[in-house]
């Protein structure tokens, strides 16, 4: 391994605490696997300042060992010391690799101060420094970190149709431990699968009403019982029976309006099917519209198009029912919700399973 490839520095930030502590691991084993060995020094803000801890670093080790200091937590600190530890951050220290670490979320005052304060615009053009990016992929992108992660974690595959099983399965907050507990019952190099995910991940996943609406958009009955069982189970009061209704009636309401709207303007449809990429795209500025039509989009979050409209397949599921079909779901969901209010019908497993089964068989 050529030394040029590992980073003196090595800045992470974001909210993902998971993907910052796998950085720094793979960051030092790189380190270790180079050097053969390396001492690893965490910084203790209760035990010393940083300029105290980046003074040690900057001086010479009297047995000539390879040195990793760690700053983790940087965005606790105060401005003074991070204005001191980006001083210290400008010079190559001979043996030595520096490793920062500070949670904040996207465009909030945290990622700011960090972002001006250790300078990451004018670094990011030295080749010896990595800055990286921690942030949590959103709900729609999980699966597709899930088949670029795996083989970088754990030198094994996992196809796609897998990934998404494993994401609706999991918190992401978990997944890499179950991804380690899976690692260790299957053989070197053998690939993920459905079975083994069963087998040794189970449901970890809790699930929501927004769960529920999409199984029941894609006429998934399985599925949706699935959501049920665990929405009854995890319910720390009385089933969610309102809020549930209501995220059903969303989509279902918006599918009608989608209906209406493709079979009126069926070159829309056409030009959606179209397929493409990027959000200048045929289907992208065709998904748009359908969007704005449902009542799902608008100007001031075109950016959403992908995850609410094509990724999520609306558009496909809508044309899976008839507008009869859809009219008659919203006039059950309507009735569910008047008889569930006067007391006419009690949120029983039975009555939200029976509910479940008659939008699911809508023609």
């Amino acid at each position: 391994m050529d030394k040029q490839n590992i980073p003196r520095l090595m800045i992470v930030s974001g909210d993902d605490n998971f993907a910052m502590e796998l950085s720094r691991d793979k960051y030092i084993k790189r380190i270790k696997a180079h050097h053969g060995h390396c001492t690893v020094e965490m910084f203790d803000s209760m035990n010393e300042r940083v300029d105290e801890f980046m003074a040690r670093a900057m001086t010479a080790s009297l047995f000539q060992e390879i040195r990793v200091y760690c700053v983790l937590h940087a965005q606790s600190l105060p401005e003074k010391d991070l204005l001191a530890l980006d001083k210290s951050l400008n010079y190559e220290i001979p043996d030595v690799y520096i490793f920062i670490s500070a949670e904040t979320e996207k465009k909030n005052a945290a990622a700011a101060k960090i972002s001006k304060a250790l300078q990451f615009k004018k670094r990011a053009d030295d080749v010896s420094v990595s800055i990286k990016d921690c942030s949590k992929p959103p709900d729609y992108k999980v699966a597709e970190w899930i088949v670029e992660q795996v083989p970088l974690m754990f030198d094994r595959y996992i196809g796609t149709a897998e990934a998404e099983y494993l994401a609706a399965t999991v918190e992401y907050d978990l997944l890499y431990s179950e991804l380690q507990k899976i690692d260790l019952a299957l053989e070197r190099g053998a690939k993920i699968d459905k079975k083994i995910i069963q087998e040794i991940v189970g449901t970890t996943k809790t699930m929501t009403v927004y769960d529920l609406a999409r199984a029941l958009c894609k006429r998934d009955l399985p599925a949706t019982l699935n959501v049920l069982d665990s929405l009854f189970n995890s319910s720390a009061s009385a089933f969610p029976a309102q809020l549930a209704v209501s995220a059903v009636f969303r989509d279902f309401w918006a599918m009608l309006k989608i209906k209406r709207y493709i079979e009126r303007n069926p070159h829309i449809l056409r030009q959606y099917n179209t397929r493409g990429f990027g959000k200048d795209s045929p289907q992208s500025m065709a998904a748009f519209e359908i969007g704005v039509a449902a009542g799902l989009l608008s100007d001031k979050n075109r950016g959403a198009v992908f995850p609410v409209i094509i990724k999520s397949g609306i558009v496909e599921q809508a044309q899976g029912f008839s507008e009869k079909g859809l009219t008659e779901v919203i006039r059950m969901l309507q009735r569910f919700d008047v008889d569930v209010k006067t007391g006419k019908t009690e949120t029983t497993p039975c009555n939200l399973q029976m509910l479940c089964y008659r939008i699911a068989r809508a023609a």
